[in-house]
């Protein structure tokens, strides 16, 4: 029986996320092929309930796709950058463009350092190196110079001929390769970085991919293809500094190093089957890639190999060939199509929800929990004797409700986070620092480091045990303060504090899970006692 006090009267108001959007040259905001207008639409768009994204339209020139923008020569010095939780760059002009001046790239550094979120990304050769080639920490996670190398030995960005370029497209609906097979309904097919959970067998530990890549339905694996793109990289040197107009740079504070979190492959193919651009070399190469800043105390950074996994073309179709009945309408063509443009929508969500600073996204965490709250299927499970004193058990029963409903709005990836540094975090900060290295699949560690310090079988079942127990004790305190769903819970809930309501509640679940490990510890000991002895005895 469906819970029907639960309505929408009770639910959270979303939380803001403001992006800055700029882009130069023959990129626009409309629906032209070099457009973003389906892309904002997707960010604009009321898809999760605990997330709503406002995004500025900015231009550096004031030509006609300029026009579009709500911001046309658009400078970052003479704007308040400080209105925006992120900046998102798609770059186009090539070298022949002037590139940002010091005044913008200290303007661009001050707000990285002070937490904002940064995305860039350009295509092949130098096309978006204008825009994006000087900006910190971007210009050295992806590859924006050609056909020498950069300023400072920047490494050549891939050409957009010849059998090396990064030509993703796969075949589609009709007989060899062509340009506008990118409009097609057939995605390339990425492959995510994995990240474990512990440091066991692998037929016991769970996997998770970087935030970035953590879809409604698992990994995300598929991206637009597209016959010449660009390439995410990892710098050698993480140690350098510079001056921005008198203000100093630390490209990676603390040598904490970006990471490719998803690499395109190419298949190797024949001079007869692309007549156009000839022979095709297999290779791997970086497609995505992301620098956690949040760890270092500034803002996250995160780039992709080409905006053509973004670009109108790219996801609608290409309208000049309107007798094609796939090309024209891109993934909307096929069942398939459909599906794998779902799982591309999510990759741009994800971006805005990674990017967003910290106390925005405890803000997200605390509006999904308690919209999980008011869910039938959470409200209906909860035992009103249980409210004040909860067992593990009954942690555990109410917390994996907790996950599954989760699921139907915030990735894996962003559950399993939140819940460890907002979740664990609300019963001390000193709580989530000893944890994490057995809970966070995503800390860096290095080569010879494992993570967790339990034996096999214990730290494989430790980050689930832990995530449904304080998942079950953060909505048990939700529901002991908030028995019943009114106007007036909703607007008290506004206003309050929630490490302080649900942080005795998870502090409790906490020594539970810790007297049920050590129990489990020690009857896996005697177990392989037992088993030693007796392999003994048989010798």
């Amino acid at each position: 029986m469906r819970d029907t006090r639960a309505t929408t009267s009770v639910h959270a108001e979303p939380r803001t996320v403001r992006v800055l959007m700029v882009t130069d040259g023959e990129a626009s905001f409309d629906e032209a092929d070099f457009g973003l207008s389906t892309l904002v639409d997707v960010l604009e768009a009321p898809a999760l309930p605990w997330i709503r994204v406002e995004v500025t339209k900015a231009h550096r020139e004031r030509n006609l796709p300029a026009l579009s923008a709500e911001l046309p020569l658009f400078r970052f010095d003479g704007h308040d950058l400080s209105q925006y939780d992120q900046i998102w760059l798609f770059g186009v002009a090539r070298s022949n463009r002037p590139s940002l001046e010091e005044v913008e790239l200290r303007a661009l550094a001050e707000f990285m350092d002070g937490g904002g979120g940064m995305f860039a990304t350009g295509d092949h050769e130098d096309l978006g190196v204008s825009l994006c080639g000087a900006v910190p920490r971007v210009r050295t996670m992806r590859k924006w110079h050609w056909p020498e190398p950069g300023p400072n030995g920047e490494p050549v960005a891939p050409s957009v001929d010849g059998p090396g370029r990064h030509d993703t497209l796969l075949e589609g609906n009709d007989p060899l390769f062509q340009l506008n097979d990118q409009s097609d309904d057939v995605p390339q097919v990425v492959t995510p970085r994995m990240y474990a959970t512990s440091d066991s067998p692998k037929w016991a530990h769970q996997a998770y991919p970087h935030p970035l890549l953590c879809g409604p339905r698992g990994p995300i694996r598929v991206l637009p293809d597209h016959p010449h793109e660009g390439e995410c990289s990892v710098p050698e040197d993480l140690g350098a500094t510079f001056t921005l107009a008198g203000y100093e740079v630390t490209e990676y504070p603390g040598g904490l190093a970006p990471e490719v979190v998803a690499w395109s492959t190419i298949n190797a193919r024949p001079a007869e089957l692309d007549p156009r651009k000839g022979r095709l070399d297999a290779r791997t190469f970086g497609a995505v890639g992301a620098y956690d800043g949040h760890r270092a105390g500034v803002g996250r950074v995160a780039v992709d190999a080409t905006w053509h996994h973004f670009f109108n073309i790219n996801l609608v179709g290409d309208p000049t060939v309107p007798q094609d009945p796939v090309k024209s309408v891109g993934f909307a063509a096929s069942a398939s199509g459909r599906t794998a443009y779902e799982e591309i929508k999510a990759y741009y969500r994800n971006i805005a929800v990674w990017l967003a600073r910290p106390e925005a996204q405890e803000g997200m965490w605390w509006r999904a929990v308690w919209a999980a709250r008011w869910h039938h299927r959470v409200s209906m499970d909860l035992r009103p004797g249980s409210l004040g004193s909860p067992d593990l058990a009954e942690l555990l029963r109410v917390g994996a409700d907790v996950r599954e409903v989760l699921a139907a709005t915030a990735t894996r990836a962003d559950a399993a986070q939140w819940a460890g540094r907002f979740g664990v975090g609300a019963a001390g900060a000193g709580r989530w620092e000893a944890l994490r290295p057995s809970l966070d699949p995503w800390l860096p560690r290095s080569g010879d480091e494992q993570p967790g310090h339990l034996p096999n079988l214990v730290s494989s079942m430790l980050p689930e045990l832990v995530l449904d127990a304080v998942l079950g004790a953060v909505v048990h305190a939700v529901a002991a303060e908030f028995p019943e769903p009114t106007e007036e819970a909703r607007q008290r809930a506004a206003g309050v504090e929630w490490p302080g309501v649900v942080g005795p509640a998870v502090a409790r679940a906490l020594e539970a899970v810790a007297g049920q490990v050590a129990r489990t510890d020690e009857v896996l000991r005697s177990v392989g006692a037992a088993l030693a002895t007796g392999l003994g005895a048989g010798g």
